[in-house]
Parts: C-alpha cells; sequence; structure tokens
C-alpha cells in the first residue's frame, strides 16, 4: 500500500470534517473522492499530503518528511505563483525543488508545457495568466517529477476540454507506471471514467468505497430499455435473452411500443440493447427508435448520500 489510513478524525473546533476514516490506496491505483459540498474531500488530501495533522488516527506513507514530499504531486484550490516570473521559471524552480536533473527538467516541462498548450505562453509573466492556465501550470508543476504519489483537490476545474482529456491520459499512464493517485471532483462522470475505485464521502464519513461498476450493481437497479418499431411484433420470445426480467408490449398513437426489464451485467447496457435489437429483428421486427435507461454512478451517489450529484 502507498497509503493506509486509519480511524483518521479531524476537526475544526465543533466541526468533524473527518469522522473515522479508514482507507487505502495502492500502487497503480486511481481513487476518486466523491461526496457534497463539505463532505471532507478537500480535509482528506490534506491529511494524506501531511498538510494538516489528524487529530486522531493514523497515516502511512512509504517514507516521511522531506524523502516523501520529494515523491508526491499535488495540486490544491489555491496554486501559489511568483506573479513576475514566467510560467516556465515557476514551473522551473519546482521541478528542481524536487531534485529533478536540470536537462531531464528542461525535457519533461518543455513536453508538458505542449501538451497543455502551453508552450507558447511559457515565458510570459504568471501575472498575464487566466485562471484555467494558472490550472494547467499547476498540474504542470505536481506532475514534472513524475512522483509515486499523486494529490489533486478538483484537478479538472477550469480546464478546457481538450486539456481534461490530456490530464486523464497523464493521471492513466502515472498509474501504468506505479503510481498511487487520489483526487476528488464533484464530477460523478469523470470519477466514473477516470477511477479505478471511487470513495464516498458525507460530513466527514466514508459511506463506501468499491469499482464503480460494483458499486453500480449492488443497488440491485435494473435497466429498462424502451423501442419504438415500425409495426407489432411477439414480445414473448425477447424473455428469453439472458438478463431479461420482464417484457411489455403496448399500441401507441405514435406506433407498437416494447418495453424491457433486465439485471445489468459485465457486458454494460450497449450489449444488452444489442441483443434485444437482435432478438426483435429476429422476429421480424423494425426498431426506429430507443431508449435505455441504465444504473450508473450518480445512483450510486443519491442512494447514499441522499443528493443529486453536484447539489449543494
Amino acid at each position: 500500500m502507498v497509503v493506509a489510513l486509519r480511524d483518521v478524525e479531524k476537526r475544526f473546533g465543533s466541526v468533524r470534517a473527518l469522522d473515522r476514516v479508514t482507507l487505502d490506496v495502492g500502487e497503480g491505483e486511481i481513487l476518486g473522492l466523491l461526496g457534497p459540498n463539505g463532505s471532507g474531500k478537500s480535509t482528506l488530501l490534506k491529511v494524506i499530503a501531511r498538510l494538516t495533522p489528524p487529530d486522531e488516527g493514523t497515516v502511512t506513507l512509504p517514507a516521511n518528511g522531506r524523502a516523501m514530499m520529494r515523491r508526491t504531486g499535488m495540486l490544491f484550490d489555491h496554486t501559489a505563483h511568483w506573479e513576475t516570473l514566467t510560467g516556465y521559471e515557476n514551473a522551473w524552480f519546482f521541478a528542481r525543488s524536487y531534485g529533478m536533473d536540470p536537462a531531464a527538467a528542461r525535457e519533461r516541462l518543455e513536453s508538458l508545457f505542449g501538451l497543455f498548450d502551453l508552450l507558447e505562453r511559457w515565458g510570459d509573466p504568471v501575472s498575464t495568466y487566466s485562471y484555467g492556465m494558472r490550472r494547467k501550470l499547476g498540474l504542470i508543476e505536481a506532475l514534472a517529477h513524475e512522483p509515486s504519489l499523486i494529490l489533486l483537490d478538483e484537478p479538472s476545474i477550469g480546464l478546457d476540454y481538450r486539456a481534461r482529456v490530456t490530464l486523464a491520459g497523464l493521471l492513466r499512464a502515472a498509474a501504468r507506471r506505479g503510481a498511487a493517485v487520489v483526487f476528488s471532483t464533484n464530477d460523478v462522470n469523470e470519477a466514473a471514467g477516470l477511477a479505478h475505485r471511487v470513495a464516498l464521502l458525507d460530513r466527514g464519513r466514508l459511506l463506501v468505497s468499491g469499482e464503480p461498476s460494483a458499486l453500480v450493481r449492488s443497488l440491485g437497479a435494473r435497466v429498462t430499455i424502451e423501442l419504438r418499431l415500425k409495426g407489432p411484433v411477439d414480445p414473448r420470445p425477447l424473455s428469453e435473452v439472458p438478463g431479461v426480467e420482464g417484457v411489455g408490449a403496448q399500441e401507441r398513437e405514435d406506433g407498437f411500443c416494447v418495453t424491457v426489464v433486465a439485471a445489468p451485467d459485465e457486458s454494460g447496457p450497449s450489449s444488452l440493447l444489442a441483443r434485444i435489437v437482435h432478438a426483435v429483428a429476429g422476429e421480424g421486427g423494425v426498431v426506429v427508435g430507443a431508449d435505455l435507461r441504465a444504473p450508473g454512478l450518480p445512483d450510486v451517489f443519491l442512494a447514499y448520500t441522499g443528493e443529486e450529484p453536484g447539489a449543494p
């Protein structure tokens, strides 16, 4: 394990920001922290980063002090830069502070500035940078030394779509080389698409953690497929499609409609839809439209917190 938290508590006055949190993060793992605002995500990251000590419990890392700091890359909500220095000079300072060789630092920074579309602006003072550019610079500083532990607090805020794709690719590459990545987000879809595992927090408590697909399956929710057909078909053979639990059919003003209810499986809802459409075609039916409602990570969020994702 790269990070091991045991019964961690953190209080700010009468507010318990973390309430006996126990959590592990392994090598090569990307862990996404989800939860309503004020759930403890940022505090948990700062406790792991040793920026704030826990009031109770233990945080175990592979190394301590300066040795661990050199192996850690982090980005929090407020990035600190020297406004009069250029973007490159700021990033160079961080890279060298982490112990990077000058030649390696130059090569790595040039690559990252290019990936984040900042190469043409790396010689400009940071005072001229927009908020999004500052966020990109903060990510460059956090990732340049290829740390073994990466801690990012809502890293996609302020990023354009291309930068988000770039960041996701860099984090996946870091995980492949064995780094542990922990990031917080209010974007449930981002967590579902990027994280190997998610941890759902609320009011400082860890409610549940696991692979996104496993958490969705644990809800026992069903996939609903509604097909609009050119003409009527016998819906009974659709019941024989693996996973199908119920089939209904009705004539409507806009045509013949078949509704299928099925249990989600490892193949995913798109594969299930394809099997249903194939079965309909086998009965001579012509599909003119389809609607699919599959359970997802937002349903997990709602089930455990009682809030829609992103609710204040």
